[in-house]
């Protein structure tokens, strides 16, 4: 009798154990799976006790200069382990190469590093390991940033990263040329221009002699996405409302390239632009050069300051009609959680460093690759410090301002979004490089767009 009591007391300890472990689990379940999203609790306190190992990923931002910036990584560590000494922080200097595809390839492994310094604007990578920022941010963190610069990091209602600097994709200018010209410079500073003024220009310029022409690198597609976005066209794609590309725009940006073309405002090789861009701008023969990278640009700027022949200027893209907007860059840090998660403390730990690198130590590189600081208490001192031209300076604060970025609809969008932009890319390089027609090579962008978001409907 007893023993049956005993037996009957284990099995309702047991089932009362089992119930627990349910109720548990069902709870933990909806706080980390709710709405399909992982989640993470930004409340957690860090404890000192604890040795907390984080990962970052980042590039050789200068360029020839390896060692120092190898050097400004380990002080800013050593500075952070001051603040943090249990939060032990590996770096990695990535290859410009493969850097991007070996984040792509741990992404996989479900083992990414916990912060990816994302130089090259992509932002988006991964809905599932990526950990959206603004769960850490304090009343107010918002405001202290570029406001466009916190757009493009934005998608699915969250931010996806913190914003480090923004660069206006400007294009560069031989101002005396320009000035020959007869175009009013403060005017198209201060508030664009349209295709028809840029034409007409580029053929003053010519008409100038000397050899003197426009140069645009056939092999950098760069230059097509500044032609649409001064169309109004940023965003390529919405999950909501499909395909936005539309073949009028790109058959107009192609068309302006076209009529340049036959204005003969080129070089007489445009299939070999690109090797003269450097050369004939410091020969003082090209009037305007495009598109322009950071380190190509920081190039001029060094050039610049050596020599005396070339009065460099920077101009905003022209516009299909006049307008004061023009594309902006915007770099950041993107972080991540890894697919084992190593608890809501580490991901905290990963935001401490992060917000550390990106609030503190961002002046000294917004002052070496000579870009605007996307957080904004650190512009007044980046305007005193930075080694340019008061007039340069005072430029590119002003496009900062009115710049606007690509920016992605959803991480849904974003596979279809890179094939497109890869499609654009093909298409830029065979209107220079191929005898396609405009009307070829519009058609097939457009046709083939609009399979890839076909077969995402479909998917879905």
């Amino acid at each position: 009798m007893l023993a049956n009591l005993d037996l009957k007391s284990n099995w309702l300890i047991l089932i009362a154990m089992v119930v627990l472990i349910i109720v548990v689990t069902g709870a933990l379940t909806f706080y980390f799976m709710q709405e399909d999203v992982f989640r993470i609790d930004p409340e957690v306190q860090l404890q000192p006790e604890r040795e907390y190992q984080l990962t970052y990923w980042d590039y050789p931002l200068f360029i020839g200069q390896e060692e120092e910036y190898t050097e400004f990584l380990e002080e800013a560590i050593a500075d952070f382990n001051d603040m943090y000494p249990n939060i032990k922080v590996d770096y990695e200097i990535l290859s410009f190469l493969e850097g991007e595809s070996r984040l792509q390839e741990r992404l996989k492994e479900g083992n990414p590093p916990d912060i990816y310094n994302d130089i090259f604007g992509s932002k988006f990578f991964s809905e599932e390991l990526q950990i959206p920022v603004n769960i850490y941010f304090a009343e107010g963190d918002l405001g202290d940033y570029n406001q466009a610069a916190i757009k493009s990091f934005y998608a699915d209602q969250r931010v996806w990263g913190l914003p480090n600097w923004v660069l206006p994709q400007v294009w560069v200018g031989n101002k005396s040329l320009l000035t020959e010209a007869d175009l009013d410079l403060n005017e198209i500073q201060t508030v664009g221009w349209d295709w028809q003024q840029f034409s007409e220009v580029a053929q003053q310029i010519n008409d100038l002699g000397r050899d003197n022409s426009i140069i645009f690198n056939p092999h950098n597609s760069q230059l097509l996405f500044h032609l649409l976005s001064q169309q109004g066209r940023e965003q390529f794609l919405c999950q909501e409302e499909g395909l936005l590309l539309e073949a009028e725009e790109l058959k107009l940006a192609f068309q302006f390239l076209r009529e340049l073309q036959e204005k003969q405002v080129f070089p007489e090789s445009t299939q070999e632009m690109n090797k003269q861009l450097l050369p004939d701008f410091w020969q003082g023969q090209a009037g305007v050069i495009a598109p322009i990278n950071m380190w190509l640009l920081n190039n001029f700027y060094q050039r610049e300051a050596e020599q005396q022949r070339v009065d460099l200027t920077l101009i905003p893209p022209p516009g299909i009609e006049q307008q004061e907007q023009l594309p902006l860059e915007v770099g950041g840090l993107v972080l991540f959680r890894q697919q084992e998660y190593q608890g809501h403390e580490h991901s905290k730990a990963t935001y401490k460093f992060a917000e550390f690198i990106n609030r503190q130590k961002n002046l000294f590189l917004a002052e070496k690759l000579k870009v605007v600081p996307a957080y904004l208490p650190l512009q007044s001192l980046w305007a005193q410090e930075v080694d340019l031209r008061s007039e340069i300076k005072e430029d590119i604060l002003s496009y900062a301002q009115r710049g606007t970025p690509k920016q992605l609809d959803s991480f849904a969008s974003l596979a279809v979004q890179r094939q497109i932009e890869e499609l654009l890319a093909q298409a830029y390089q065979d209107f220079w490089l191929t005898e396609k027609s405009i009307a070829e090579i519009v058609n097939e962008v457009m046709t083939e767009s609009q399979q890839l978001v076909a077969a995402q409907r479909e998917e879905e």
